[in-house]
């Protein structure tokens, strides 16, 4: 009976563990949209399997098959029950709550974690026929119970996998019948479409246009935050896109060639704005051209009495201009030594409160301010004001409503603190906005210029040469840098050493919260903290299971 009992309570364990662990590798999954692929690469990249729940269950096994029907058998067996909830309800957390990027139970997910749980436990349940039959005094249900709570920890990620190509049909159809509905909305309001694209600045821009279209010629929708996939885009639309929107600024995001095509098919863009072609996400087109290729789906999408708005400072971007030109095709930017721009900023100028600078359009000058911070940002808001010139905004006023535009979160935000202050530029960290990010850092006022950096990733093989390059720079403005986790820890130190930075002025932390923690203790009055990047849990440190 106390053999049933314990054989039980080790069932009970395992599933309670496993759905536990299904949820905690769902929000991995998640993170990768359900991509298997990149979920298996993950997987491999990271070694992310079981190993805490498999060594104790391998452990209760050993004991049992040590000490088969004895006391101290059933009381290993106990202790791995006990062991295994204290992994998956304490030592692990719960991914709802807890981590950088949380697991977000949305109804994919929720239908995705119940047919993988549903799987697990048919192997979880086994054990209990043995318990139920009449050779149940025996010691089979019990070793049987480890054997398949070993399995369980260990097949979880493909039982997600299965979980998503099963329900991947009715998930499509669901799709289907959402994106018709947002195309219904968009007929039936019919707003002048204008697509944005790059290889970054896309929500900067997105913003700082909508917001500019707002006050100067009208109502706009457009999606916040980063939201820039066709089902993003039509949970959205369908959700606040209203009738007396009169324009629709839609940032696109390229994943491969033909993202960005099948986005224009679906909102049809009359004026495009492309904020640079560059050599971020390198890694997942391969190669420059193939950006390139990517990018220019959206200028091949207008109609020819469209408008084209291009960065000039970005050779691709001016180049895609020149390739694809429309009625209206304008260049904006800084550098005029890399040609003809039609919009332009000069004499820029940096202080707490933002940015001073002075525009030229059709050979006037308007002097300006903004409270955006860096070159990045400004970039942004110089495209979005050409847009919305072209569009038919008086230019006076739309660089005067420049002065309204608020910053975009995470995009070199000053956040001015009694003692200490944070430029907080952690999304999604690129070499331009690296390099802009520093110059603000050292053109701001400080006691102390602090750098908590764990480098920017997705730049191919050009990844450790550009990390290497951008803490050379810093290690001529910073006077603290903190080296966040080992994705780029090599290149990054690196650099500073060929910049002379001390060594002793360099802090290791293997997570964004150590470094904080650190950073906590060390701090004094009148230090800049510069927050550049911040890695998701994917690539933050490697993950234990």
């Amino acid at each position: 009976m106390l053999a049933k009992t314990t054989t039980i309570i080790l069932i009970a364990a395992n599933l309670l563990f496993a759905w536990r662990r299904t949820l905690s590798y769902l929000r991995y999954f998640q993170q990768e949209e359900y991509n298997t692929p990149r979920f298996i690469a993950w997987l491999k990249s990271t070694r992310a399997f079981d190993t805490r729940a498999s060594c104790v269950l391998l452990l209760a096994l050993i004991g049992h098959l040590i000490f088969p029907g004895s006391g101290a058998s059933l009381l290993i067996a106990l202790a791995s029950a006990i062991t295994l909830l204290v992994i998956a309800y304490i030592l692990e957390g719960d991914p709802r709550t807890t981590g950088k990027i949380r697991l977000n139970m949305t109804e994919r997910a929720t239908k995705t974690a119940w047919v993988a749980y549903g799987m697990l436990a048919v192997i979880g349940i086994l054990p209990l026929l043995g318990v139920c039959c009449s050779c149940s005094q025996g010691s089979a249900p019990l070793t049987l119970t480890a054997i398949c709570g070993i399995v369980m920890a260990q097949v979880a990620p493909a039982a997600l996998m299965l979980a998503a190509k099963i329900l991947s049909p009715a998930e499509k159809r669901l799709q289907r019948y959402y994106y018709n509905d947002a195309q219904r909305i968009l007929r039936e309001t019919n707003p002048f479409v204008i697509g944005i694209t790059g290889s970054y600045g896309k929500t900067g821009a997105k913003a700082a246009l909508g917001d500019l279209l707002t006050q100067t010629l009208g109502s706009t929708f457009w999606p916040k935050k980063s939201i820039n996939t066709v089902m993003g885009i039509t949970r959205t639309i369908r959700e606040t896109m209203r009738p007396h929107h009169k324009y629709a600024v839609i940032e696109m995001g390229a994943y491969n060639i033909g993202s960005i095509k099948r986005l224009c098919d679906f909102t049809p863009p009359k004026a495009a704005l492309v904020t640079a072609v560059g050599i971020m996400h390198l890694e997942r087109f391969g190669s420059p051209e193939n950006v390139y290729k990517a990018k220019s789906e959206i200028a091949q999408a207008l109609p020819e009495d469209g408008i084209l708005v291009c960065n000039g400072d970005s050779p691709n971007a001016r180049r895609m201009a020149e390739e694809h030109k429309r009625k209206t095709t304008l260049l904006y930017g800084f550098d005029l030594s890399k040609g003809h721009l039609d919009c332009f900023a000069t004499d820029i100028t940096y202080d707490e409160n933002g940015t001073s600078f002075v525009v030229h359009y059709k050979g006037e000058r308007f002097p300006g301010r903004t409270p955006l911070l860096g070159k990045p940002a400004l970039s942004n808001a110089l495209g979005a004001f050409a847009m919305a010139c072209a569009l038919g905004a008086e230019p006076a006023f739309a660089v005067a409503c420049m002065g309204n535009l608020p910053p975009v979160d995470n995009r070199l935000v000053l956040d001015k603190g009694a003692s200490v202050s944070y430029l907080r530029d952690a999304y999604n960290s690129n070499p331009t906005g690296f390099e802009a990010a520093l110059e603000v850092l050292k053109n701001l006022p400080a006691t102390r210029r602090i750098l908590i950096t764990p480098g920017m990733i997705e730049l191919g093989d050009l990844q450790c040469e550009e990390n290497k390059r951008l803490a050379l720079m810093a290690g001529a403005v910073c006077d603290l840098v903190y080296v966040v986790g080992t994705t780029n820890r090599d290149a990054i130190l690196a650099g500073l050493a060929e910049a002379n930075f001390p060594r002793t002025k360099i802090i290791i932390a293997e997570t964004r919260d150590e470094a904080f923690h650190i950073l906590g203790e060390q701090s004094a009055a009148g230090d800049l903290v510069l927050i550049e990047n911040d890695l998701g849990d994917l690539h933050e440190g490697k993950v234990r299971f």
